[in-house]
């Protein structure tokens, strides 16, 4: 394994808090579903459709979806109200790519394996955005970049 390789198995992350104007609209809290649903179905969306590319994608509170394809469009948002696993093939390991902008783990979660059973293959999260691009502002006072994953709820990942 070369030096490249160790990057590759290491996230960075910075800490902020918001300290002045940062209230949300609430969400409505609904009992998570107790089984997941493809995010290749796309009778598992509201919209009756998978997300395309450039699409402003929710995960509804209650709603369990569970990524399992290979590599995603390039989404402009991915909010989480509800839950996010990824599909984690024991068999045969299955690398998967998520492609965003930006996700917001707002009230809900986002699970990649489990303690139990960490994740077989490599689970790549892809963010984009350029030096140019316009940041995303939570608030008047509080800018969040123009790329990143932003943790209200939870975020749990585990791999080999």
């Amino acid at each position: 394994m070369d030096a490249k390789d160790d990057d590759r198995r290491l996230a960075k992350m910075n800490g902020y808090r918001c300290v002045v104007f940062c209230e949300l609209e609430s969400v409505v809290e609904v009992e998570l579903a107790t089984v997941s649903l493809p995010w290749s179905d796309p009778n598992s969306w509201p919209s009756g459709a998978v997300p395309v590319e450039g699409e402003e994608v929710e995960i509804i509170s209650g709603l369990w979806i569970e990524y399992d394809i290979e590599d995603s469009p390039i989404l402009k948002t991915l909010t989480i109200n509800g839950r996010l696993t990824f599909k984690n093939d024991t068999e045969e390991a299955v690398d998967r790519t998520l492609h965003a902008y930006w996700i917001f783990i707002r009230a809900g979660d986002m699970i990649i394996g489990d303690e139990s059973a960490p994740y077989n293959g490599i689970a790549t999260i892809k963010l984009y955005g350029e030096p140019i691009d316009e940041a995303i502002a939570f608030s008047m006072l509080t800018e969040g970049g123009n790329k990143g994953i932003f943790v209200v709820g939870e975020l749990k990942m585990y791999g080999q």
